[in-house]
């Protein structure tokens, strides 16, 4: 079972009832014809929509006209999308899945999450406009994989099993000069990417400053009110992370299925905007624009191919 399938309002369901489930979905969907195929590759997609903004994304490959069921896994759709300079996509090892690795100069870090439009990425592949098609094969890792791709817009989204609603702390009004310092930041870190020796001499002297003053600070004061928002990566898995954000939107959505609740939160961690989406019964205390939420994420990514 996919752990993540309980954030979406499946608190009860138990691994004979997903199997049911999933196969159930699969035969109305494909009876139906509502099945997107990628005819050179013979594989499949059925997407199940579970509630307004998320679904299960359910692949597969087809023998003859037969599709064969492989894995499957829950998704919400994102609602903010922002700029990627480059990145690049992988295969999983186990199954036909992918994750994508991209610098992201808002945090200065590298991002790593789950690839959802899977067939997007094949049609852009055999769109022929930057690969070579023939030379992929989704069966294998391919040395596609190595090669950037740059300049296409990117929408994140997460899945939590829950943790707890924080109080927002108080925040001064940001000056248009805090902006320009922002955007000194970002160029900075690209030159220290790039190896800038004073760049990276710069960074390191901030960081310092940084630490000393939280040291002195939290002696004093709950950390909670020192640090707004965090974005850390946790766990043994690449794409799972820990975060505190600000919620900036706030949906409540029904499960179609279960009629379980789900809350669908638009959080602002460490500048980046993340949709995600949790079941209401795992969440402790009372969501609303302007808190803050804190806990664990699986994080994925729509990447639009064709922007």
């Amino acid at each position: 079972m996919n752990l993540y399938i309980r954030a979406l309002g499946f608190d009860k369901l138990t691994s004979e009832a997903e199997e049911k489930f999933i196969k159930l979905e699969i035969e109305d969907n494909v009876a139906n014809g509502f099945v997107i195929r990628h005819e050179k590759l013979n594989r499949g997609v059925i997407i199940v929509r579970i509630s307004s903004s998320t679904g299960l994304y359910i692949y597969g490959r087809y023998e003859k006209d037969t599709f064969i069921y492989e894995y499957y896994f829950p998704f919400v759709v994102g609602k903010v999308a922002s700029d990627n300079e480059e990145m690049t996509i992988e295969r999983h090892l186990d199954k036909e899945s992918f994750a994508v690795i991209c610098d992201e100069l808002k945090t200065g870090v590298t991002l790593i999450f789950y690839l959802q439009n899977v067939m997007d990425y094949f049609e852009y592949i055999y769109s022929g406009k930057e690969f070579k098609a023939p030379e992929f094969n989704p069966d294998r890792k391919n040395d596609i994989a190595k090669l950037p791709i740059k300049n296409k817009k990117v929408t994140l989204t997460g899945l939590s099993l829950g943790r707890i609603v924080m109080l927002p702390i108080r925040k001064e009004k940001k000056t248009p000069r805090n902006k320009k310092e922002e955007l000194a930041r970002k160029r900075l870190i690209q030159a220290a990417k790039n190896g800038d020796e004073d760049a990276i001499e710069s960074l390191t002297i901030e960081d310092i400053d940084t630490y000393n003053e939280l040291s002195n600070r939290v002696m004093k004061e709950d950390i909670f009110t020192i640090v707004d928002s965090t974005f850390m990566p946790c766990g043994v898995e690449c794409d799972q992370y820990s975060v505190i954000g600000e919620i900036l939107e706030l949906y409540e959505e029904k499960n179609r299925y279960t009629g379980e609740s789900i809350y669908i939160m638009v959080l602002e961690c460490n500048s980046l905007i993340i949709t995600t989406a949790i079941n209401k019964q795992h969440l402790l205390g009372e969501p609303a624009v302007g808190r803050r939420f804190k806990g664990q994420i699986w994080l994925q990514g729509n990447v639009r191919f064709t922007d």
